[in-house]
């Protein structure tokens, strides 16, 4: 039996695998144009779609801002039958950790002493700025190198789900709500530094990831019970070693798990969109910048003399 020629009233829309002529296909069909998905023997491309030369032009206008409006980040992979994908971006997010830890240990010991949290100062001096930059500095190697090897795994995971921009500021708070939430539980004197709080957070963020599945599928509830219990294990063997600050680990995971919720809320393709990830990066970098500002200055007006520059 002969293949089947398109004849004039059809024309044929070249696909470089299945996956995308699959898209396509339901782009075309949103759009009410009649598609059918053709498989090529021989040719340029292994797949096809065929449709009405009458529809051509709308077609290829459909395709095109398909194709604008889902542009995929060289950072970010989709890892094989997980569900997940990953976001390599978080290795800068690493290294900015690496930079203020080698800065605070030998460049700029002063950067270390003002951006430590200590609690006298935050409750009785109203220092709230030491919550947000404790979480860049660590203590010594050993501490930096827990941080960013986890912080890889989950801050990647994290943000290949949510945008790299919202689950890297979401993370983020959730570290300095750790550090408010240590402050609460330490009797003073308290002092307190590290990111493992904003890497608890991003834990507890991929939780309940897949909340928005209670809108369209049945066992919904299972799915979501499960990534919770994951998550809590994992909690449980990463984040209560008896020589680390539980009380920071347990407020960024706390509020990571709300975090994830409302983000889980958020359609995937908005948390995506650029310009919500811009938006939060610059967020994220102007926190950053008040927050080292007040402490290297002790909130007084900045003066760049006193660092030698």
């Amino acid at each position: 039996m002969e293949e089947e020629q398109p004849s004039a009233q059809w024309c044929i829309i070249p696909t470089r695998h299945r996956n995308q002529a699959m898209d396509w296909s339901l782009v075309l069909t949103s759009q009410k144009i009649t598609t059918e998905i053709l498989a090529f023997p021989e040719g340029k491309a292994p797949y096809g779609l065929k449709i009405q030369h009458a529809d051509l032009v709308r077609a290829q206008d459909a395709i095109r801002r398909f194709q604008h409006e889902n542009v995929s980040s060289p950072w970010h992979k989709q890892l094989p039958a997980s569900g997940f994908s990953f976001n390599w971006a978080c290795v800068m997010w690493c290294g900015v950790l690496c930079i203020f830890a080698w800065q605070g240990w030998t460049a700029r010991p002063e950067i270390q002493l003002a951006g430590i949290m200590k609690s006298r100062e935050v409750i009785g001096g109203g220092a709230w700025w030491q919550t947000v930059t404790a979480v860049m500095l660590h203590g010594d190697i050993g501490h930096l190198a827990s941080n960013v090897s986890s912080g890889f795994l989950l801050l990647g995971l994290a943000m290949g789900r949510f945008g790299a921009g919202p689950a890297l500021l979401a993370a983020f708070l959730c570290g300095v709500w750790g550090n408010f939430f240590g402050l609460w539980i330490h009797e003073t004197p308290y002092r307190g530094l590290g990111a493992s709080g904003m890497m608890m957070g991003a834990l507890g963020m991929l939780g309940p990831h897949s909340i928005k599945l209670l809108r369209t599928h049945r066992q919904a509830g299972r799915i979501i019970v499960g990534g919770m219990l994951a998550v809590t294990m994992l909690f449980s063997l990463w984040g209560l070693s008896p020589t680390s600050d539980v009380a920071a680990h347990l407020g960024g995971f706390i509020s990571g798990l709300a975090m994830g919720a409302l983000l889980g809320l958020v359609p995937e393709k908005q948390l995506q969109a650029w310009r919500l990830n811009m938006l939060c990066s610059l967020l994220l970098t102007f926190l950053l910048v008040w927050a080292w500002r007040m402490a290297l200055t002790g909130g007084r007006p900045f003066d760049w003399r006193a660092l030698g520059w």
